[in-house]
């Protein structure tokens, strides 16, 4: 029963998806920047049937299609709904600006054949965008660039302002924009900003996105970075773009076999990979106007909504107790490039350098405080005059003076009476001449001698010259001829052929003394093998006694050694199988081995 119901809803869906009205929709943004590559989708509600691409323009370079299936039923107050559709996804990039149509494409089933609309598309180049871009701004409060029409995933750099005063603070965004799945971006590479200082602004890190609709579009948007930028000269400065690495995730789908060709099978033999993807933003061009002329004579380069306070720590002081004069800067503006006041301090006032201290409260906003160390070096009354300090105010496009009060600072004390008290200072005084201050050291005439003869014109100093030099070249040639004679191995181990052996037998008598009386003719015999291969320079691999006396016989050894050598080899390797009785004594053939070995080196050397 359970399989007849199965069968009859299986029948009931196919017949509802044949009663169903075939269409095909497409979707393209209606503009977008050459080079950039953007989306055209087409929706058909039915996955029975050939669908049919159009011909796209030959300048445009095409991928896809990504194609995904899907299929809904539906239980509705006992009455079945089937929704089936079927998307395809073309990645279309075009070279060359214009206006291109792009053609009707067609899906055919069995019953019908459906057409889509044509569409028309405007691709602007960079420029263009830019300019467009930037009208587009001038509308919105967020003062931004709006992603390129079209494109899956940009980047912008958006600026507060672009028609600024030389040293007007700008603030830059680096704003991301995407329509598809990324996994993460990386090799940010920001312009140089010729023109502008720039100042980084904390930014946490991009981990996430924040969904945004612009123009009926959802993007995932993220900041980057942020910044602030002082612009130094007049004129219009071009922001080069900034490019960055996007890793963008990408579905694929295998080869398989023409029994699976079905839209039902993509999820099994689809796969997602990362695809890098290289982004850059649209230059930017941001207009400079220079600062009125004249410039007031106590403007010192800030530019901004400022408001300047003055206080001092006492007005009543003794002779040399410091006093500190606070001048602060308050308001919005390029604050660090704001300079110090000037100040005309009244005599007996000591001046120091101010210490300098900017505190932010914000973005370009803030404080700067100047303060003052004064000493004061008479006694008396002393008037500390207000502080004049003019800015620009973009705002109001004009210079405003800011002024502060004078203070009256009360000193006391008696010069010169007081133990260490520094003496009276008077800035600007001549200084005074007094008769004493130059003593002279000696009065009578000076007796000058003649020195002995420098060093170098001695004999015995060329002599020790000479020598030294002599030593060294000796030292030289020596070390040369030993690294000519270390690189001769074969020539190395001849000379220590016989130390070598002798080394040998005295291990040989090491272990006689020992009691391991039948490691000895082993011992012996390795002893004699090694100093004959060594001194006749035959490898070990090729040690054989006829080798071994043919090269004696060659370097006129006598046939008594030759003979005495075979015996002393010939007991060594009978020692190994004979009884101990039958072997003669291993100290008397430790003996004979270093005599042969010392006649051996006789006639080889």
């Amino acid at each position: 029963m359970k399989r007849i119901t199965t069968v009859l809803v299986f029948l009931l869906a196919c017949l509802a998806a044949a009663a169903q009205e075939v269409t095909l929709t497409v979707d393209a943004p209606e503009s977008a920047v050459a080079g950039e590559r953007f989306r055209i989708i087409y929706t058909i509600n039915s996955t029975d049937g050939q669908f049919t691409r159009p011909k796209f323009d030959p300048s445009f370079s095409v991928q896809g299609p990504q194609q995904s299936t899907n299929r809904n039923v539906q239980w509705i107050n006992g009455d079945m709904k089937v929704v089936s559709s079927t998307t395809l996804i073309y990645y279309v990039t075009a070279g060359t600006p214009g206006t291109y149509t792009i053609p009707a494409a067609q899906f055919e089933t069995k019953r019908v054949t459906v057409s889509s609309q044509e569409k028309q598309i405007v691709i602007y180049d960079g420029d263009s965008s830019q300019q467009a871009t930037g009208r587009q701004q001038g509308q919105t409060s967020a003062a931004g660039d709006a992603p390129a029409s079209g494109s899956e995933v940009s980047m912008r750099i958006l600026l507060s302002d672009r028609d600024v005063y030389a040293g007007q603070p700008i603030t830059g965004t680096l704003k991301l924009y995407t329509r598809i799945n990324l996994s993460g971006i990386q090799e940010l590479k920001l312009p140089d900003f010729k023109g502008f200082l720039k100042e980084d602004i904390e930014t946490p890190p991009l981990r996430s996105l924040d969904n945004e609709v612009i123009d009926g579009v959802q993007y995932g948007t993220g900041v980057i970075q942020r910044f602030v930028l002082y612009p130094q000269i007049a004129g219009e400065i071009r922001i080069e773009p900034a490019e960055m690495t996007a890793l963008v995730q990408e579905r694929t789908t295998a080869a398989r076999d023409p029994f699976f060709n079905d839209p039902f099978f993509d999820s099994f033999f689809s796969s997602v990979s990362t695809v890098p993807r290289k982004i850059t933003t649209q230059p930017l061009t941001v207009k400079v106007r220079p600062l009125p002329e004249p410039r007031p004579a106590d403007f010192h380069g800030a530019v901004g909504s400022f408001t300047i306070e003055s206080s001092v720590s006492a007005t009543d002081a003794k002779l040399n107790d410091a006093v500190t004069l606070t001048v602060t800067l308050k308001g919005s503006g390029n604050l660090n490039l704001a300079g110090e006041p000037v100040i005309s301090f009244p005599q007996g006032i000591e001046k120091y350098d101010p210490k300098v201290t900017v505190r932010s409260s914000g973005i370009s906003a803030g404080s700067k405080v100047f303060e003052y160390l004064l000493i004061p070096r008479n006694t008396g009354t002393f008037e500390i005059p207000p502080v004049s300090y003019s800015v620009f105010d973009p705002g109001q496009e004009k210079y405003v003076t800011l002024r502060t009060g004078g203070f009256t600072l009360n000193v006391t004390g008696t010069p010169g009476q007081e133990e260490g008290a520094a003496p009276v200072y008077i800035p600007g005084e001549d200084v005074k001449y007094i008769g004493q201050d130059i003593r002279f050291i000696r009065n009578d005439n000076g007796r000058l001698t003649t020195l002995s003869s420098p060093l170098v014109a001695s004999l015995h100093y060329w002599l020790w010259f000479a020598l030294a030099l002599f030593i060294a070249l000796l030292v030289l040639v020596i070390r040369k001829q030993q690294i000519r004679r270390n690189a001769d191995k074969a020539g190395m181990r001849n000379r220590r052929a016989a130390k070598n052996a002798r080394k040998r037998l005295s291990r040989a008598t090491a272990l006689l003394k020992s009691g391991k009386k039948e490691e000895v003719n082993a011992e012996v015999a390795r002893a004699l093998w090694g100093y004959l291969g060594d001194k006749l320079r035959i490898d070990q691999s090729d040690l054989t006694r006829e080798k071994c006396y043919t090269a004696l016989r060659e370097r006129k050894a006598d046939e008594e050694m030759i003979t005495e050598l075979d015996r002393i080899l010939t007991a060594t390797e009978y020692s190994q199988y004979a009884p101990v009785s039958e072997v003669e004594s291993p100290a008397a053939l430790c003996e004979r081995a270093a005599l042969l070995i010392g006649k051996l080196d006789n006639v080889l050397d």
